[in-house]
């Protein structure tokens, strides 16, 4: 009951300043972006279409009817279990949303993998553009 009256969304939970820098500088009806499920329906809300939400369900093959199991890839490539340029070859990802302390973040940082351009950067949250589609 307390929440019901917060007046703001807390930037250290949701890519607030994030969703506002994709807004502001791509174009939000071509790009296909990868993000993490636990703030998926708040770039929804944003606007800004998204690879999943908390509506799991939803992804599964049993609920959308294609053959691929996109909840499944995400917490495959979100656990590291499955290379994250596989998934996104798969899906023609265009952009990168992700924690700054992810494990993906932290391999593409620490690589300094030349397929990732960092767009944006808080303290809590990283843009990528994915330069291979």
């Amino acid at each position: 009951k307390p929440k019901l009256d917060d007046k703001f969304v807390n930037p250290s939970t949701y890519p607030v300043d994030a969703a506002k820098y994709i807004k502001e500088n791509l174009n939000v009806n071509s790009i296909k972006l990868f993000n993490e499920y636990n703030y998926g329906s708040y770039l929804l809300f944003e606007g800004i279409p998204v690879f999943i939400d908390s509506r799991a369900d939803l992804y599964a093959p049993e609920f959308s009817g294609k053959s691929d199991d996109i909840f499944m890839d995400f917490i495959e490539t979100s656990g590291i279990a499955k290379f994250y340029e596989d998934i996104f070859k798969k899906y023609d990802i265009t952009h990168v949303i992700t924690y700054e302390n992810s494990k993906m973040n932290m391999i593409i940082e620490k690589t300094k993998d030349p397929n990732y351009k960092q767009l944006y950067k808080d303290d809590y949250f990283v843009v990528y553009e994915r330069l291979s589609n």
